[in-house]
């Protein structure tokens, strides 16, 4: 099986898109050796959700977002007709976000095969705006890694569903709505902080397809 300690271009120190130097990761995820496998008659997806740890949040993300798809915990390789754009998905606990950072230093070492980094989304892991400080400074230092970093805050309806199935659904034609609500006042539409992250991934991917545009 392809694995990301195939590939051996890091060499010397490197650095992040903001020019930080990037160490070796502790720890490297594997690379698909094959397509990614999707739900029978699943479009192909524009861009792939890699968990940074189990239960990171993608399987939920990839069903709001139509155009997203998970791609667990391994990184696509990618194959002909796949997208390489990849997000990375973290809670906000300093584990996770430790685990986002190798993955991002992965990716920045080389070797993490020929995918492109879009950025990082963290996700809320308690109800509240107030973050612990030690998670606070972690999540700055692992985003200062990314091209981008987005956060969602959490939102109590997501955490009562027993299928994310269940949940609302994004689609890429739709515009970031100007009203604010929240899933706690409407459990049938997509929170506007999500739709907004949809909206910025979207256009941040064809902006890299369509150059100038």
């Amino acid at each position: 099986m392809m694995s990301a300690r195939s590939f051996s271009r890091w060499s010397q120190p490197q650095t992040s898109g903001s020019g930080i130097p990037v160490r070796t990761p502790n720890r490297v995820a594997e690379i698909w050796d094959r397509p990614v496998p999707r739900g029978l008659g699943s479009p192909a997806p524009l861009v792939w959700l890699l968990g940074a740890h189990g239960g990171a949040g993608i399987s939920t993300l990839g069903h709001v977002l139509d155009f997203a798809s998970e791609c667990g915990q391994k990184w696509p390789a990618p194959f002909e007709g796949e997208s390489p754009f990849v997000a990375i998905v973290a809670r906000e606990r300093v584990d996770s976000l430790d685990k986002a950072g190798d993955l991002i230093r992965q990716h920045v070492s080389g070797m993490a095969g020929n995918s492109t980094l879009i950025g990082l989304i963290t996700i809320a892991d308690r109800p509240g705006r107030k973050i612990p400080r030690e998670i606070d400074q972690t999540r700055k230092i692992v985003g200062g890694l990314a091209p981008t970093t987005w956060r969602i805050e959490w939102i109590e309806h997501f955490t009562l569903v027993r299928d994310p199935r269940e949940l609302p659904v994004w689609s890429h034609r739709d515009p970031v709505p100007e009203n604010k609500k929240r899933a706690a006042d409407d459990p049938t539409a997509v929170p506007s902080e999500i739709a907004e992250i949809a909206g910025a991934l979207r256009n941040s991917i064809i902006s890299r397809l369509h150059p100038g545009t």
